[in-house]
């Protein structure tokens, strides 16, 4: 019998893209995939900067999240995925499950599956940040690797560039302008294209430290002065959020930076960057002291219009309810002294209080929906108690400031032991990788660990968690690297 040509979606084997792609192009659409969200999300953020509409950005994470659930397909359908890929793709399975039982047992499907306005972090994201896993870690090569990762740098160069148009008094589009839960007005506080003050430190602070390493151990001359200027502008702006995880994160991304090129004894390189990042670090600490007197900064709060004097002030809660009831209308107003919410009314001006009063409401809803939680996105809703609109509900909130927490009150604790085990099962084989690898792999697992320790105090966010599930799926497979 005459032999037939092996066919894919009723096409030839000939004129069947799939079927003719070499694991290299695979690789390399997978790259491309990757560094179209780099792209996109800045683009579309951009250009709603300057319309003040908060409810699009998410096009960007789903243009290329479909794009990368068809190549994880291919992946496996091509037997390009490695086996040691299997288990953790098992887990991200679980965990999209486990999100269905949750949207089932959610206040609102669409809300659920689709995210709310701005946020865009429902049951889909789950799966774009899985896919995105899956694709970084399906890169086949360092140059893929390293491509991608100088992606992310210029990202970090261009969200610093336009936060530095927002530190200035000049009436660049920016809603942090004005802290309104504090009264505070003219403080210009950045937050480049990532939506918030809070999003744009974390970005900056998991970045540094690999663009710290790679103006070390690179031998790209023109490379090293790049990567010193970017250690520059990342520790100065994620300084100048004024925000707990901008000085934190920035900090611990230094020190182990540091730690790291002093065990491999290369510190007659680690001068220029070393010095790069402590300027950026002590600018940002100068211009946070003076930044009052200089952007005429001045207080309602006594129903006059009063002069701040300068000094170094964090304004986490007043970030937080800038963005999400002010700029996204996802919780309620915040108001000091409001003895109407039954769970009380936080001191926005003290740090410690405030995260106290989000964790601590979060623990009970946690207590309430241990299994299921409140749904995707939907931490909101069980906090409503005057009626369904949202903003007319004082001092609710949206998002607690601790991811993990966050991720049990609206997912569920089973979800939140998947989310553990995956990233301890990433974490391990990372190290495993380090151990005889080089600057690059490091970079990846130090990221992906301070990520995870800025959780504590952070919150995900569709401007910067993909970042940082690509660069999972990349630590993930560093053990299982393809050489094309």
């Amino acid at each position: 019998m005459p032999k037939t040509a092996k066919t894919i979606f009723h096409t030839s084997e000939k004129s069947n893209f799939i079927l003719n792609m070499t694991p290299e192009s695979y690789y390399r659409y997978n790259l491309r995939i990757l560094q179209g969200f780099l792209i996109l999300m800045p683009l579309f953020s951009m250009i709603l900067e300057f319309v003040q509409v908060y409810s699009v950005p998410g096009m960007a994470l789903s243009i290329t999240g479909v794009f990368a659930i068809v190549f994880v397909f291919i992946g496996f359908m091509k037997s390009e995925t490695p086996k040691s890929l299997f288990l953790p793709a098992g887990i991200l399975g679980a965990m999209l499950i486990w999100g269905i039982v949750s949207l089932y047992n959610s206040y609102f499907y669409s809300i659920s599956l689709f995210g709310a306005d701005g946020r865009s972090e429902g049951w889909l994201s789950l799966l774009f940040y899985g896919s995105f896993f899956l694709l970084g870690a399906q890169l086949g090569t360092d140059e893929n690797r390293l491509t991608l990762l100088h992606g992310m740098f210029y990202l970090g160069f261009a969200e610093c560039l336009w936060g530095f148009l927002q530190m200035l008094p000049i009436g660049f589009p920016s809603y942090y302008t004005n802290l309104e839960p504090l009264l505070l007005f003219q403080v210009f506080l950045p937050s480049g294209l990532t939506g918030s003050p809070v999003f744009l430190a974390i970005l900056l602070s998991m970045l540094l430290f690999p663009v710290t390493l790679e103006a070390v151990f690179t031998e790209q001359k023109n490379r090293r002065y790049f990567d010193c200027l970017c250690g520059f502008l990342f520790a100065l702006t994620a300084v100048r959020t004024q925000c707990l995880i901008g000085i934190l994160g920035t900090a611990s991304a230094f020190v182990f930076a540091l730690i790291y090129i002093m065990m491999k004894k290369n510190s007659h390189r680690m001068l220029k960057a070393v010095i790069s990042v402590l300027l950026g670090i002590l600018l940002g600490l100068g211009w946070n002291y003076a930044a009052p007197s200089l952007n005429h900064t001045y207080s309602r709060a006594s129903a006059e219009e009063t002069a701040v004097s300068n000094g170094l002030a964090l304004y986490d809660g007043a970030i937080m309810w800038r963005d999400s009831s002010y700029r996204l209308s996802v919780s309620g107003y915040y108001m000091m002294g409001d003895t109407t919410n039954p769970n009380g009314s936080p001191d926005i001006s003290n740090l410690s209080g405030t995260y106290q009063y989000l964790w601590k409401n979060t623990a009970k809803i946690i207590s309430r929906f241990p299994l299921a939680g409140s749904g995707p996105d939907s931490l909101i809703y069980p906090q409503l108690y005057r009626s369904r609109n949202i903003l007319s509900n004082p001092n609710t909130f949206d998002r607690c400031y601790n991811y993990y927490l966050h991720l049990a009150a609206t997912l569920g604790i089973p979800m939140l032991m998947l989310f553990l085990i995956l990233m301890i099962l990433t974490i391990r084989k990372g190290i495993r990788a380090v151990r005889h690898g080089d600057w690059l792999s490091m970079s990846f697992l130090g990221a992906v660990i301070l990520y995870c320790i800025m959780m504590l105090i952070g919150v995900s966010s569709i401007t910067t968690a993909p970042l940082f599930w690509m660069m999972a799926g990349i630590c993930i497979s560093l053990t299982e690297k393809k050489e094309s």
